[in-house]
């Protein structure tokens, strides 16, 4: 949501100036979102198409509109900086801060007075004859955070000042959009050019092979990722899942949070790592300031306080500074861990205390009973102290599956609530896995204890888990020629994706025409559905109308009887890797009807009605009429019900004498399912007439005809 002070200056720049304030999105999955301020004396809430169809909503912002740079910024005393302890570490920290950061964003305005002292060349990835200007605004919204923390180090008491640069790579178009091709090069750029923290305030919501090796590149070359975790759960709660690359193990993904207390619009998911102030005072384009919220602004507050950690230990690699942050957040009493915050609110002034001597920080943990979190799809770290030194880890498993771990070498031991786990044969492992299990959804508990060969690095163990989903109940179901064959009934079942690529195909023969309708919904932001559907020997239609996380439904209200294929895929690329999370399908089909007393269109051809018996009529088209008679010898009552009518059905039912006069008439509501009427008539011959406002082929309306003495 786009806010704006009551009290705000309005004299804003010009026009321009609203349009540049324009926030990306943090986090995206193909495409990164824009803000809009189409009215800046409005408080409104947008959300944005993306190109592959994905909706986001936009990350939210107080809007300000000044001459001067924001006071805030000025005196290095904003909230935000208070809150992570920026003051008190700068007032312990001796050594000057030299670390270069990269910014892999919409560019960074060079001419904003807070952020030109910090400033390097950079580099733009979506206009190589430009420089890497900002041309919407978020990406300097990221570098004034940083600018913020270095500013509040001017007049400290300790001897420390920030001497770093910022290196801005503009990998995000005016509209805030990119691609994953230009995110990669970002990376890859910065590395390339020495940086020592490259920060992404954006993301994609899916895995992706190019991304992932842009990761790992930065990791064997000691350059720090720190990596917003999204918003999503704004829009999608529950199914929000941590975007990429902050889901990556080597890479610190941040959430947001007013100190220990979670934010409900941050994503949570168990790639968290820390959280960081979900509400800033930063810088805008043209010299003002901005009030933002969101993941974004959380990623650069912790590239800061990371860069004073580089400051004290400069031969640190990125590892041993992620475990410092992670020990030194704040947990304000709650666990050791949990998928809102991670292992806590970052604090700038814990870092630069932690005992650096202590490797083993997740002591004591050698029991079941002490076990640590161990965090899927994360790393953890430890050493040993001695040859029968253990340490215990839990671990919870979302779904059944495959738990990998990789890492460096060590015994390893799994166990379940019912005793010890047995590893998968090693020649069945791939990848770099070092060790696997088959699990069931739940707790588990893993003992590492030191290798037999005694090979130990100096610096201990590193471990990386891993999870996948196993293959669903169909599979082998890749190809047409492998479909699943579906029975002809409706029927719901759930799938998976569990590995690159995977696509499930299923057959169905219809015995009858029908009604035939295909609903597929998921329970994760990383899976967007799409249907497939194609009758044998006809065209082939493709269902993807909406996007990550959402549902998609096709519907033929009068298929054709005969073989249909159907493929369910994840239709966030065109080969997307293997994704943690389920969709499940609902199939339903029914046949169409036959109205056995047809034709009885009219008095001529009316059926014959026998009393206490049900007759089963159908409304075929929307201009139908069934016709019934009966004939009375005396004076009696007659009750007329129908029942089981059709859902969203208004039906009509007229009772007329020889004449074709109409004596009574009754319809139900749009709610009801039945109507009941009677009337009193003398011997003679009656008709019945029945319509309605809609057809319906596949439920009959049930009629009956009571008699009783008047």
């Amino acid at each position: 949501m786009l806010r704006k002070y009551s009290s705000v200056n309005r004299r804003y720049r010009s026009a321009r100036l609203a349009f540049l304030l324009l926030m990306v999105c943090a986090m995206v999955s193909e495409v990164m979102i824009p803000y809009r301020l189409n009215n800046p004396s409005r408080t409104s809430s947008y959300s944005f198409s993306s190109e592959s169809g994905e909706v986001k909503i936009a990350e939210y912002a107080h809007v300000l509109a000044t001459d001067n740079a924001m006071p805030a910024l000025a005196s290095g005393v904003s909230p935000f900086l208070k809150s992570i302890g920026i003051p008190e570490a700068w007032a312990a920290l001796n050594e000057d801060v030299n670390a270069t950061i990269a910014i892999v964003d919409t560019g960074v305005d060079y001419n904003h007075p807070d952020l030109k002292p910090y400033l390097l060349d950079g580099k733009n990835l979506i206009n190589d004859r430009k420089s890497a200007q900002d041309d919407n605004g978020h990406g300097t919204a990221v570098a004034g955070v940083i600018a913020a923390i270095a500013k509040a180090g001017d007049n400290s008491s300790g001897q420390g000042r920030w001497k770093g640069r910022l290196l801005p790579i503009k990998a995000l178009d005016q509209y805030g959009s990119g691609n994953e091709d230009k995110l990669t090069q970002g990376i890859r750029y910065a590395v390339d050019q020495k940086a020592d923290i490259i920060v992404l305030s954006l993301g994609l919501r899916r895995d992706a092979a190019g991304l992932k090796e842009a990761v790992a590149y930065a990791e064997s070359k000691g350059v720090l990722l720190i990596a917003a975790s999204g918003n999503d759960a704004a829009v999608f709660g529950k199914k929000a899942a941590v975007q990429y690359p902050a889901s990556y193990p080597s890479v610190l993904a941040v959430s947001g949070s007013d100190g220990g207390k979670p934010i409900e619009q941050s994503t949570s998911g168990p790639e968290n790592d820390v959280s960081a102030a979900w509400l800033v005072q930063t810088s805008a384009i043209g010299g003002g300031g901005i009030e933002m919220e969101g993941t974004s602004m959380g990623a650069p507050q912790v590239a800061g306080i990371a860069a004073m950690v580089l400051a004290m230990h400069p031969d640190w690699k990125p590892v041993r500074v992620r475990e410092t942050l992670r020990r030194s957040a704040l947990r304000n009493g709650a666990a050791d861990w949990n998928e809102s915050v991670g292992y806590g609110f970052i604090s700038a002034i814990g870092a630069l205390q932690t005992d650096s001597s202590t490797l083993d920080w997740r002591e004591p943990n050698d029991s079941r009973t002490d076990a640590k979190r161990f965090p899927l799809g994360k790393e953890v770290t430890g050493t040993w102290d001695s040859a029968s030194d253990a340490d215990w880890f839990v671990l919870d498993m979302p779904y059944d599956g495959l738990f990998s771990l990789t890492g460096d070498e060590s015994r390893l031991l799994l166990y379940g609530k019912e005793g010890q786990v047995q590893p998968r044969a090693a020649t069945n492992l791939q990848g770099g896995i070092y060790k696997q299990w088959q699990v069931k959804k739940g707790s588990y508990w893993l003992q590492v204890l030191k290798p037999t060969s005694g090979k130990v690095s100096p610096d201990g163990y590193r471990l990386v888990s891993r999870f996948a989903m196993n293959a669903d109940d169909t599979e082998p179901n890749d190809s047409a020629a492998s479909a699943f064959t579906l029975p002809a009934r409706s029927q719901k079942w759930t799938g998976t994706f569990h590995q690159r690529g995977d696509m499930d195909w299923f057959t169905i023969t219809l015995p009858k025409p029908g009604l035939f309708k295909i609903t597929v919904t998921t329970d994760t932001t990383r899976i967007d559905p799409g249907i497939w559907i194609q009758p044998v020997g006809g065209t082939g239609i493709l269902v993807d109308d909406h996007g990550d996380g959402e549902s998609e439904q096709w519907t033929a209200n009068e298929a054709k009887a005969g073989k249909y294929f159907i493929r369910i895929s994840n239709a966030v690329s065109t080969n997307p890797e293997a994704v943690i999370g389920t969709y499940a399908v609902s199939l339903e089909y029914i046949a169409l009807k036959e109205d056995l007393y047809e034709p009885n269109d009219g008095p001529l051809t009316s059926t014959p009605l026998t009393p206490d018996k049900y007759f089963n009529g159908l409304i075929y088209t929307n201009n139908d009429q069934d016709w019934f008679r009966f004939t009375l010898t005396k004076k009696q009552v007659v009750k007329i019900s129908v029942d089981h009518i059709p859902d969203q059905m208004v039906l009509s039912v007229e009772l007329r004498n020889k004449k074709l006069q109409t004596l009574k008439k009754w319809t139900n509501g749009e709610a009801q399912k039945s109507i009941a009427g009677q009337m009193v008539l003398l011997p003679g011959s009656y008709y019945v007439k029945v319509t309605a406002n809609r057809y319906n082929r596949t439920q009959y309306y049930g009629l009956k005809l009571q008699l009783s003495n008047d």
